[in-house]
């Protein structure tokens, strides 16, 4: 995976502007916690597809969070 996944685009800060800061914290520990994951599986020899499919199960778990509040 390419770049550094705590540095946001300009694109992103703009769409963040009317977010509360809870929400922002959690989707940006997010973003680390996958991108964390996904290359220890790479890492551990893991196939391509294997570590994506475990990324996106996260991805709904953090989605579904949201969703129902669970920001902690």
């Amino acid at each position: 995976m390419r770049g550094n996944p705590s540095k946001k685009s300009k694109k992103l800060k703009a769409r963040q502007i009317n977010q509360s800061g809870r929400v922002i914290n959690y989707a940006d520990r997010a973003v680390n916690r996958l991108h964390e994951r996904y290359e220890r599986m790479i890492h551990a020899g893991k196939p391509r597809n294997v570590a994506i499919i475990a990324v996106a199960r996260e991805l709904a778990c953090f989605i579904w969070g949201m969703e129902n509040g669970k920001i902690a």
